[in-house]
């Protein structure tokens, strides 16, 4: 294929449609032509891409992510901002970033979908959308439309020190156990409250009652003497948990590779009550000026040779149904082969809350007490 005809695979019929018409009418434009008409608005965007990101994904370990990007857009690489969840994430946006796109979990698609602040994907421009898990692929969806972009993915679970520590059980409740007070590490979000909800057994945990967030909350803060460190920052979870300081974390893949790296002899535990399963979604700004830039970033993030350097790298799996770790081990922990290992029966998939500032509201209470 040469560059002409490639060129314009990469563009939609109705990019090439308004191209067209720009230029006078579709029958006005010869073939040349079309091509030289695309190779200009790929150029027409212009500035660094603004990706707004969690630690670890930009120039501070994650560049062979998008190294195909760069190495086609010198011109345009991206500058990065980071967040600590999402709600960090939507707090600096309101307060004026405007990145081109950023990746929030598939527990928000609906919720930014529906905010006024995101636009949908043109797949046509993502080469590699083709390689993706068809079901995280419509987890991404919104009536429709493709709001968000799946690549990676794990697990939140209970990473432990098999040598410091024994479980009554393979349970959420290793979080909440009196006996390694001190010891043990929450998570800085409101995620929690969903985690005590599953412990305490409620069938909805994502939508409980008031009654039920009341227990769910008064519950935590009971337990919350127990608590060493409330992390947001992984490297500030693997300072602790490798100092000792902590020998029971609320956890993601990364954190057990990182902490195997250590030589520590550690355990991530799919408690019974299941893990809770999360799929990456990049997310395209609404009124963003390098919208086909921000498509390319994508499609390289999106690639099989990505999705490899991810899973051996950082313990998560990605959504590329073509990417394989070199390890067996993280094959079998991640259930790689299993293409729905993010749902039922195996994990509980994130999902919207449609309270979602009420268990805000309450999670930050519990912080407070």
């Amino acid at each position: 294929m040469d560059k002409q005809e490639a060129t314009e695979r990469r563009l939609s019929r109705e990019h090439l449609l308004r191209l067209a018409a720009a230029a006078g009418g579709a029958g006005l434009l010869s073939r040349a032509d079309k091509a030289q008409a695309a190779l200009d608005w790929l150029n027409a965007e212009s500035g660094r891409l603004q990706v707004l990101d969690w630690a670890g994904y930009g120039n501070d370990g994650g560049q062979a992510m998008f190294a195909q990007y760069v190495k086609t857009h010198p011109k345009n690489k991206p500058q990065f901002t980071y967040m600590t969840n999402e709600s960090d994430a939507l707090a600096k946006i309101h307060a004026g970033l405007k990145p081109d796109l950023f990746r929030p979990y598939v527990g928000w698609v609906k919720y930014f979908a529906t905010s006024g602040l995101v636009q949908p994907w043109d797949p046509k421009l993502i080469s590699n959308f083709k390689h993706l898990n068809p079901f995280m692929v419509k987890a991404g969806q919104y009536k429709g439309k493709q709001y968000g972009i799946p690549d990676d993915w794990g697990f939140d679970a209970i990473l432990y020190r098999s040598d410091k520590v024994t479980p009554k059980a393979r349970s959420w409740g290793l979080l909440f156990d009196e006996r390694y007070k001190g010891k043990i590490s929450w998570f800085d979000d409101l995620e929690m409250l969903t985690i005590a909800g599953l412990y305490l057994g409620f069938d909805k945990p994502w939508r409980q009652t008031d009654a039920q967030l009341k227990r769910s909350q008064k519950f935590l803060m009971s337990k919350k003497h127990l608590v060493r460190l409330i992390w947001s920052s992984e490297t500030n979870l693997w300072e602790a948990f490798g100092s000792g300081d902590l020998w029971i974390a609320y956890a993601w893949p990364n954190d057990w590779v990182q902490m195997k790296k250590k030589k520590l002899k550690v355990v991530y535990m799919r408690p019974k009550e299941k893990p809770i399963a999360w799929v990456g979604m990049f997310m395209l700004r609404k009124g963003s000026p390098r919208p086909n830039l921000a498509h390319a970033y994508v499609n390289a993030w999106s690639s099989a040779r990505s999705g490899k350097w991810l899973e051996d790298n950082y313990g998560y799996g990605h959504a590329n149904t073509l990417a394989r770790p070199s390890s067996s081990d993280l094959l079998k922990a991640l259930q790689l082969t299993n293409p729905k290992a993010v749902t039922e029966p195996s994990a509980h998939l994130d999902r919207d809350i449609p309270r979602r500032a009420v268990y805000a509201r309450m999670w930050e209470e519990v912080k407070a007490s």
